[in-house]
């Protein structure tokens, strides 16, 4: 059962993670740009690295709850991610 948790808890994390990047790099894709995935290739793995270093950090410093604060964050890291995804397409797309 512990295990299963282990599994559950690590899709979710994915998912919260590299979701919101996917669903922006698929709307540029819908609209036509053949090349909007290859920005993934880096925005995925410094997402990860921010997240975990975020966590480790706060590990460090001997913050409560770390839990709270992997949690947090992994969503803030993500908005960041899709953020800057976002406006690297609109820029792109003003050229």
């Amino acid at each position: 059962m512990r295990l299963v948790l282990i599994i559950l808890a690590t899709l979710v994390f994915i998912v919260v993670q590299w979701g919101p990047v996917l669903y922006v790099a698929r709307r540029q894709w819908l609209r036509g740009d053949p090349y909007s995935f290859r920005q993934l290739r880096f925005m995925m793995p410094a997402q990860l690295l921010a997240t975990v270093s975020l966590a480790f950090t706060a590990d460090l410093l001997g913050m409560r709850n770390p839990a709270a604060l992997f949690a947090g964050a992994t969503i803030v890291v993500s908005a960041a991610g899709a953020g800057a995804l976002a406006l690297y397409y609109r820029i792109k797309r003003r050229q």
